[in-house]
């Protein structure tokens, strides 16, 4: 397909506006003073339990330029376990100052900056219990938790933890459960995110402590006043399968399609944007191509049958009948019940069964950690399904006639995912087993989410 945009774009003048947008975000971000921290404690009862040590750092100019730690005399016993977590044993802390000792230094370097953490909901309660204590006044510095950030920027994230997030942004956090280096792993993070926030063009302060749909790294909008060179430019940026929906006045969808990023999408893509009357683009990542035809499945339905049958051809020709496969597949023999894919966030997978096929029937999880809950999950459907329990599939069928030969075309030509019979999914069945830790090794994500994300 051929589309009737010129050859030569002004790729200066996109890139100076955006220059110009992130000099501004940089502006605004870095006119905040943040003081990141980390406790560790005694306990989590904030009546009764006492800080063994704290981490603080200073943020100004979106760098690090300041660090204190402090360990704490509790004046308590720490408890086992405690000691076994945070390697603080009762001899590390005998001879340290007193918390009331050290107080004044630690508000000092608080100042009135924003306070960050990365359990906000525990450290500034706790330090607030202990200020209350002490006969001072709490404090009401602005504050941020990473944690819940992390969450927003990455939705359908099962795993938010410290070290975990310190992994896929690849942050060196050599000792978890000690506040310095809790806290350095957390400012890190932070000045990651800061840096996000720039390059998607932060205006407001106030998107830092809600930046739910703005700006998440799997999603980007693009409004009719884009011109087509920045669609252009940012359908090249990405890098992994997505879901582009295109919309028209009052949110009306004109078009919609799962795309695997290959060129010839990208054409299909601009040619229907020069026909249509489209006041917006959404663009969503997903880690295989499945996922998105599942979720697209319900927007299909909502088309007229010409463009039903145009966008199934396309589908035909760019995954199915280009690999040589011509032959016909009847759903109704395919006897697959479970398919299992890499999912977009590293060492997530989403599993759905296929009989019962729809955007609310999959389920995310992480391997081996939840292979109790797959398990359970799986039989569970399997049950339903044996006893004609398991609602069907509502997949229109030009699109599923075109999933389910998708699927049996690319079972063994790609590592994105495994299909399975309910059967196979039994605790002490090894084969299964040995098969679904072979997938979970084998299906790493070739693309760097979310280090690497749409702007």
């Amino acid at each position: 397909m051929e589309n009737n945009w010129p050859d030569s774009f002004n790729m200066e003048h996109i890139n100076s506006n955006l220059q110009n947008n992130q000099l501004e975000s940089k502006k605004l971000l870095s006119s905040i003073e943040f003081c990141v921290f980390d406790l560790e404690t005694t306990g989590g009862n904030h009546k009764h339990d006492k800080i063994i040590e704290i981490g603080l750092i200073k943020i100004k100019n979106l760098i690090i330029v300041e660090k204190k730690h402090y360990l704490i005399n509790p004046e308590i016993k720490i408890p086992d376990f405690i000691q076994k977590l945070t390697s603080i044993g009762q001899e590390d802390v005998v001879s340290c100052p007193k918390i009331g000792e050290v107080i004044e230094d630690i508000l000092d370097f608080m100042g009135d900056s924003v306070l960050v953490a990365h359990n906000t909901s525990f450290d500034i309660p706790f330090f607030n219990s202990v200020l209350k204590r002490l006969n001072l006044p709490e404090r009401k510095n602005q504050s941020i938790c990473t944690n819940l950030m992390t969450k927003y920027l990455i939705p359908n994230l099962l795993n938010s933890n410290l070290n975990y997030m310190s992994k896929i942004f690849d942050i060196k956090h050599a000792k978890a459960h000690r506040a310095l280096d809790d806290a350095l792993a957390t400012a890190e993070l932070l000045i990651h995110f800061l840096h996000i926030f720039i390059k998607k063009g932060i205006r407001k302060i106030n998107h830092l402590y809600y930046p739910r749909n703005k700006f998440e790294l799997d999603r980007i909008h693009l409004r009719n006043q884009n011109n087509k060179e920045k669609i252009k430019k940012d359908l090249s940026l990405i890098k992994t399968p997505f879901l582009i929906t295109i919309k028209g006045k009052n949110g009306v969808i004109l078009f919609s399609l799962p795309c695997l990023n290959l060129p010839s999408e990208h054409h299909y893509i601009l040619d229907k944007l020069e026909s249509l009357e489209w006041e917006i683009i959404t663009i969503k990542l997903y880690g295989t191509l499945l996922e998105p035809l599942i979720i697209f499945s319900n927007i299909f339905s909502k088309f007229n049958k010409e463009l039903k049958l145009e966008i199934v051809e396309f589908l035909k020709v760019s995954h199915i009948t280009n690999n040589g496969n011509n032959q016909k597949l009847h759903t109704k023999n395919f006897s697959g019940q479970f398919v299992i894919a890499r999912h977009l966030i590293p060492e997530q997978f989403i599993v759905y069964p296929l009989h019962s096929l729809h955007k609310k029937t999959g389920l995310i999880f992480r391997y081996p950690g939840h292979k109790k809950k797959l398990i359970q999950y799986v039989k569970s459907k399997h049950s339903k399904y044996k006893k004609n329990k398991l609602k069907k599939s509502s997949i229109d069928p030009y699109l599923k006639d075109f999933l389910f030969n998708f699927l049996s075309y690319s079972e063994n030509q790609v590592k994105d995912f495994i299909v399975l019979e309910g059967c196979s999914f039994q605790k002490q069945n090894p084969e299964f087993l040995n098969r679904l830790d072979h997938f979970s090794l084998d299906a790493v994500p070739p693309f760097n989410f979310p280090l690497e994300y749409i702007y």
